[in-house]
């Protein structure tokens, strides 16, 4: 049996990949666009009937009072005392919230409730249970954009009462914050006055202890001082570093030396040179040597080169030049020893120098540390008077400020308006209703269709076989009744209806099933539908003419073997067929026929029913069979009977290269969908793909659109013209 590895592994991919998500959300409006209509006029229905009923039977009254906070300059206080937050709007709105939080604190709203308007009125017997509760709920207190006022406001049946009510709230809120401002003010006063006392004993310690200390450490002195020393530290830091700068020339200057001596490359200074040509030893060896030599000059002129004389004067010249050299030899050698000696004595003396700047350097930082520690101390309690002086200063100016506003009106919140009695009920309102009950309306429908969606398991679109299913696709095949151009029967539509969108569907997938197989071409080709009436008899009847219209040698068998459908179209089709032929009843020769309007395809029959073998593919004939058809025959296709019922489309799937099967759209679930390829998978089947039939084109979206564009470019007479250049 001959497959397509790459198919079969693109068609194993496919299979074993996660499900898509869902349903999109687009098909879902578009496939379910009235019932999401109708949900949402009833939706809109329901809200209308429920705003009569509201406004008839439970009407709400809004009674509203406004306040305005009105900011005022921090003031600085002392530690645990209130701040009064400034100008900037931050401190208002903080300010804002503070109040409010006040309103809504139990405290005052329990208070509130035991006004005798609010005894005398209905509202405290519909809320007798928890009164304090309940004015929490209805008051409701939010600050207005942008300004620095904020509104109370009540809800209520009766707007006579709502607006009576909520004034004596607003009326009793002002007085207790005037009442605890005034608390505030007094309890202020007496902790600035404290404050203010203490400092000033504070101040006035300070201010003595300063006096001492300038006294008992004589600053001024400690100052001028202070000046002298930093004079003398500048010219001991200066020779500090000459000193050791010569210390350390003296240093390089000595090893040297050393080095010259040890490697014996030293030579004299001019000044040793001269010292040593002047000893007194050496010069009367000199002068010893120079009268010798004039003595030979003599002797030599007067006697001659051999006389005796001259020849001891000439020993005795060569005797005193060794002395003279042996001599001069050591006088050398002392001078170079004194010259290292002094160099070293050199280098002790600067070092000694040096250590002796940095002796008397540190004795000066010292004292200079011990004059800045004074004076440090010194400064230190002045800050601190300066300080205390300060705070006082502050403290007496937030008393005059206390004094003042206890003298006036200081309250940071004022009534702007009272509450007059409403003319318009606040709720219901017809807009809110409307808008509230299209949005639910809108999504329960949503919700309903997207639940009708998924729990549709039937395979009506191409997406469903591969955005949900992940399978492959060979192609779809549109509804007869969308389809005008097509004449005569859908199973020859290839032939007899060429310009119809059906048979343009079965090329597309011809050219499909032509891409799939790059290895090796197809030879024997099964079509089986996965139910009764799935068009696999269609199927594989367009796909034969097709590929037969390709000058290929093409054979049609009818496997179905139990409502064989091959002879209401080829009506040439004899009697014998492939059962016959298995059982030896018949030749090959005997049971295919040519087609009448096609000389290239070929047709096979089932054959007599009763001699149907009990497992077609499992007879031993069937091979040999199968070999001489696919040896005479390019392409051999198989008309099989319904996977889901005839076990006989499964094994046959088995013998052949490929298998397509096909399925009607609405008419099969996905479960049987993937029982069925888990049966072709478990006998190694290669299953190149699916065919949907019947696909029905909705009043809108991709189908309806593919079709419209394909019946105008079909219907087209001519050819459209290219303009010229330049028209």
């Amino acid at each position: 049996m001959t497959q397509s590895n790459a198919m079969t592994l693109a068609a194993d991919h496919l299979s074993d990949a996660p499900p898509s998500p869902g349903p999109k959300f687009e098909q879902i409006v578009r496939k379910h666009k009235w019932l999401l209509l109708i949900g949402t006029l009833i939706g809109l229905f329901i809200a209308v009937g429920l705003f009569l009923a509201f406004r008839r039977y439970d009407p709400l009254y809004k009674a509203t009072v406004e306040f305005t906070v009105i900011p005022h300059p921090t003031n600085p206080l002392t530690s645990g005392q209130r701040q009064l937050s400034g100008s900037s709007s931050s401190g208002v709105e903080r300010l804002m919230n503070s109040e409010i939080n006040f309103i809504y604190s139990p405290q005052f709203l329990d208070q509130a409730v035991t006004l005798q308007v609010f005894q005398d009125s209905t509202w405290l017997k519909a809320n007798a249970d928890d009164p304090g509760h309940a004015l929490a709920k209805q008051l409701q207190l939010s600050p207005l954009p942008h300004s620095n006022n904020f509104e109370m406001s009540l809800l209520w049946h009766n707007p006579q009462e709502a607006k009576t009510l909520v004034n004596a709230v607003a009326t009793l809120y002002m007085q207790q914050r005037h009442d605890d401002e005034v608390a505030r003010l007094q309890g202020d006063s007496g902790a600035v006055n404290q404050d203010e006392t203490k400092l000033e004993q504070q101040v006035a310690d300070l201010e003595a202890r300063v006096e001492t200390y300038r006294i008992a450490n004589d600053i001024p002195g400690l100052i001028e001082r202070r000046t002298v020393l930093a004079t003398t530290l500048t010219d001991l830091n200066a020779l500090k570093l000459h000193a050791e700068i010569e210390a350390q020339q003296a240093r390089q200057d000595y090893l040297g030396l050393k080095s010259q001596a040890a490697n014996n490359t030293l030579s004299l200074s001019p000044r040793m040179e001269v010292t040593v040509d002047n000893n007194p030893t050496l010069l009367n060896l000199k002068m010893d040597l120079l009268q010798i030599r004039q003595s030979i000059a003599v002797s030599q002129k007067s006697y001659g080169q051999n006389f005796g004389g001259t020849r001891e004067l000439l020993i005795r010249k060569a005797s005193i030049q060794r002395q003279v050299q042996r001599v001069k030899n050591r006088l050398n050698a002392k001078a170079k020893l004194e010259m290292i000696e002094e160099a070293r004595n050199k280098m002790l003396s600067a070092e000694a120098t040096a250590l002796d700047a940095v002796k008397r350097l540190k004795a000066e930082h010292q004292n200079i540390s011990d004059l800045e520690s004074a004076l440090t101390k010194y400064e230190e309690l002045k800050s601190a008077l300066a300080h205390s002086e300060k705070l006082l200063a502050q403290v007496t100016k937030q008393a005059s400020l206390l004094n003042l506003d206890r003298a006036s009106d200081m309250l940071h919140v004022r009534l702007s308006s009272s509450a007059v009695t409403p003319k318009k009920r606040d709720f219901p309102k017809i807009t809110h209703f409307l808008i509230v009950g299209f949005i639910a309306a809108l999504f329960l429908s949503l919700g309903l269709a997207y639940l009708v969606e998924v729990t549709n398991t039937k395979v009506n679109t191409p997406r469903d076989i591969t955005g949900i299913m992940r399978l492959p696709l060979l192609g779809f095949i549109p509804d007869h009744a969308d389809d005008p151009m097509l004449t005569g029967s859908p199973m020859t539509s290839v032939r007899t209806a060429p310009s119809s969108m059906t048979a343009e569907s079965f090329r597309q997938i011809r050219g499909r099933l032509a891409a799939c197989v790059t290895n090796k071409p197809l030879q024997t080709l099964l079509v089986a539908s996965f139910s009764p009436g799935g068009g696999a008899t269609t199927v594989a009847s367009n796909l034969a003419i097709g590929i037969a219209l390709s000058e290929l040698r093409v054979l049609l068998v009818d496997a179905n073997f139990y409502r064989p459908n091959l002879q209401t179209i080829y009506r040439n089709i004899p009697e014998v067929g492939l059962t016959d032929v298995l059982a030896g009843n018949a030749s090959l020769e005997d049971a295919i026929v040519q087609s009448q309007d096609l000389p290239t395809l070929f047709v096979m029959g089932g054959g007599s029913r009763e001699k149907v073998p009990t497992e077609l593919t499992e007879h031993r004939a069937f091979p040999d069979v199968l070999e001489k058809l696919k040896a005479s025959y390019d392409m051999v296709i198989f008309d099989g009977a319904p996977l889901t019922f005839v076990s006989d489309s499964i094994n046959l799937a088995a013998r052949v290269d490929g298998v397509i099967a096909v399925l009607r759209a609405g008419m099969i679930t996905r479960g049987t969908v993937s029982r069925i390829r888990e049966q072709l998978r478990s006998v190694h089947a290669n299953l190149l793909g699916l065919v949907l039939n019947a696909t029905q084109a909705f009043s809108s979206g991709y189908f309806r659109q593919n079709y419209r564009a394909f019946f105008q470019y079909a219907s087209s007479s001519k050819p459209p013209q290219a303009k010229l250049p330049g028209k």
